[in-house]
């Protein structure tokens, strides 16, 4: 089965996980038979396979070798990977991070043009996440479930900055009850959407020349304060202007 590669397992070890699942536990002769893995590899297929959490060993005469739910495994994987990619992630910014910011200061850009939803999504959690002060966010939708937004939508119900200002068309009701306290949300129509964090970051997101999410994403970033007050000012006179919305 190609998913159970895809999360790590050999051949051998996919073959045996199989055998497993299908005809409950066996002993390591009994896995070899079944699922055509070598006897002379068996034992090192089971082990990595325990060590992985794909099985349990229940120590007899035969030893007895059975697999974990698929619900459990599937858990076990991705917390593993959480994991790994969080330490790995705070090694890469730790070392590199510094030397790209001394880069940057000796040949600034203060002007990015961004294209492909992944990366400028990326780009708009990392300024979420680095918000210390305050957020102006202008979104279509305010909903985890909104498709290619989604991502954002539900990022910024969970950051713990002190002032959050949020302009959008429409709240999801399945979020009303999730919205912190400290959120300014207000009611207009939006076209794309938009961020400025802590008056120093700006990000515009836009769809194509239509408001379809699912065509082409292009975003302009900016780390300039001026881009920023330009951008804090824009949004600062629609939210004037919109409807206030009650969380409560």
């Amino acid at each position: 089965m190609r998913a159970l590669k895809n999360l790590g397992l050999t051949e051998y070890e996919t073959a045996s996980y199989l055998a497993l699942v299908e005809k409950g536990p066996m002993s390591a002769s009994e896995i070899s038979t079944k699922s055509l893995v070598p006897y002379s590899r068996i034992y090192d297929v089971l082990t990595r396979l325990e060590e992985k959490g794909f099985i349990q060993v229940r120590r007899a005469r035969p030893t007895v070798y059975v697999a974990k739910a698929p619900t459990e495994v599937v858990r076990l994987v991705r917390l593993a990977w959480e994991d790994k990619i969080d330490k790995s992630s705070k090694v890469v910014v730790g070392e590199l991070q510094p030397r790209f910011e001394r880069e940057v200061q000796a040949t600034t850009r203060d002007v990015w043009v961004m294209h492909g939803k992944a990366s400028i999504l990326a780009k708009a959690i990392e300024m979420l996440t680095s918000a210390r002060e305050e957020i102006k966010l202008s979104i279509p939708h305010l909903d985890p479930d909104s498709g290619d937004i989604a991502s954002l939508a539900d990022r910024v119900l969970q950051v713990k900055t002190e002032r959050v200002y949020i302009l959008t068309s429409q709240v999801a009701e399945s979020v009303r009850n999730l919205i912190p306290s400290n959120f300014e949300i207000r009611i207009r129509h939006v076209f794309g959407a938009g961020l400025v964090v802590d008056g120093r970051e700006t990000l515009i997101m836009l769809a194509g020349a239509t408001e379809d999410w699912d065509s082409e994403f292009l975003g302009v970033y900016s780390s300039h304060a001026v881009f920023a007050a330009m951008g804090g000012a824009y949004f600062d006179s629609l939210y004037a202007s919109s409807q206030p919305f009650k969380t409560r």
